[in-house]
C-alpha cells in the first residue's frame, strides 16, 4: 500500500469520524485510521480469519475486528489489521478479503453509516447469522455500521 502523505490521512481520519464511526488509532505517522465496523442492526462487529472469510461477530477488541481504513481518492480501502487483507466482494454479492491489490472491487465509499461498493454499487449488508454480503442500497439497519 502507498504511504499517503499526513494530510490525507486527516482526511480520512475526518471522513470517517463524520460518519459515526469510532477511531481506535490514528497516529501522526499512520497512513490509515484503525476503526471497527459494528452493525446497527445486530450490534455485531466486521470480522475476518486468516482464510479471507468475513462474517460478524460479539465485538471482541481484537486485531480480526479492526481494519485499517485508508484514503483511495474519494474512496477508502479496508485492509484488516490481523491478516493484512483487504476487505473485497464481487458482482454476485459475497464478501471476502483478499491481498490488497488497490482494484475497484477493494474501494468502499463510505456515506454517512452506509459503505458502498464502488465497482458493484452494492452496500455491505449482514444479517443476525452472522453473515456479511453485498445487496443494493435500501437505507436499511443492516447495512448500517458504526
Amino acid at each position: 500500500m502507498k504511504p499517503i502523505k499526513r494530510t490525507a490521512a486527516l482526511t480520512a481520519a475526518t471522513a470517517i469520524l463524520a460518519g459515526g464511526m469510532t477511531v481506535l488509532a490514528a497516529g501522526p505517522a499512520s497512513a490509515a485510521s484503525e476503526i471497527t465496523l459494528r452493525n446497527v442492526a445486530t450490534g455485531f462487529c466486521l470480522d475476518s480469519n486468516t482464510n479471507g472469510n468475513v462474517y460478524t461477530l460479539s465485538c471482541n477488541g481484537g486485531s480480526f475486528q479492526r481494519w485499517y481504513a485508508a484514503d483511495a481518492g474519494g474512496s477508502f480501502t479496508l485492509r484488516n489489521k490481523a491478516t493484512g487483507f483487504c476487505l473485497d466482494s464481487n458482482t454476485s454479492g459475497n464478501v471476502y478479503t483478499l491481498g490488497c491489490n488497490g482494484g475497484s472491487f477493494q474501494k468502499w465509499i463510505h456515506s454517512g453509516s452506509t459503505w458502498r461498493n464502488v465497482a458493484t454499487g452494492l452496500c455491505l449488508d449482514s444479517n443476525t447469522n452472522g453473515n456479511v454480503y453485498t445487496l443494493g442500497c435500501n437505507g436499511g439497519s443492516f447495512q448500517k455500521w458504526q
